[in-house]
């Protein structure tokens, strides 16, 4: 047996907007996770190259052609 429910409509309404406050807190914090996490990568690979230019001189220069060369 099923049982009826006394929900308002203001309550409804009222379950609604919470919802949807929810979504839009959800996707806020889904785009700055996504935009954090983007610069976390593009930083490593930066770090990466400035070792591997640190510790070797066979890309000195290639890099120097590269910045350089017209």
């Amino acid at each position: 047996m099923v049982q009826k429910t006394n929900t308002t409509k203001k309550e409804t309404k009222s379950l609604e907007t919470d919802i949807a406050a929810v979504m839009q807190s959800t996707m806020g914090q889904d785009l700055k996770n996504s935009v954090l996490i983007v610069s976390l990568v593009v930083n490593l690979v930066v770090f990466s190259l400035w070792v591997a230019l640190q510790l070797t001189t066979v890309y000195d220069s290639q890099l120097a052609g590269f910045l350089l060369g017209r």
